[in-house]
């Protein structure tokens, strides 16, 4: 009996520290912005795929050079409830840096490793410099490859913001995170 009891808890520990992302994600809304389309043009959306699957598509037009002064920053928020007045920092941020800085530290752990692919991001070895151009977002899902493995359920913001002395550009997204299911 004891034996059974330790074996069962012993199965229960393995299936759970697997270092397996805990977390389902809903996205919520997508909002880009741009100061001037004719130099960066993003139209990034929610789009409804079968079978009641939600993913993100649309597209990142480049129409100007990535330079050393460009910076690159994003602040993550989570509120329980998802009102607007809820949401509170979070320390999964990413301070503002240069572009070649963000390449190095964020963009193949958690960009490319999440959305290469289903776009036309460059690999990582081919991120630098940047090359002007369209990037496409095809039903493209988060995987949460470099991410928490574990997270409070609830709803989290993460703005994302490019600034340059030719543009500043980024989005607003919100999704809603769930306790995945351990067994399907």
């Amino acid at each position: 009996m004891i034996r059974q009891s330790l074996l069962s808890v012993f199965l229960l520990l393995w299936i759970g520290c697997d270092g397996a992302r805990r977390w389902d994600y809903e996205p919520i809304s997508m909002d880009p912005n741009t100061s001037d389309p004719n130099k960066m043009d993003i139209k990034l959306r929610i789009k409804r795929v079968p079978p009641g699957e939600l993913a993100y598509d649309g597209y990142l037009n480049f129409n100007y050079d990535i330079t050393d002064e460009t910076m690159v920053e994003a602040v993550a928020f989570r509120s329980q409830s998802g009102n607007e007045d809820d949401f509170v920092p979070m320390p999964w941020s990413i301070e503002k840096q240069p572009y070649p800085k963000y390449v190095q530290d964020i963009y193949e752990d958690i960009v490319y490793s999440n959305f290469g692919s289903c776009t036309t991001l460059p690999k990582p070895e081919d991120a630098l410099p940047w090359k002007r151009g369209n990037i496409t977002f095809t039903e493209c899902f988060v995987e949460g490859k470099g991410m928490p493995d574990l997270a409070p359920q609830g709803y989290y913001k993460v703005i994302f913001k490019v600034t340059d002395p030719a543009v500043e550009w980024g989005f607003e997204a919100v999704v809603k995170i769930t306790d995945k299911k351990m067994m399907k």
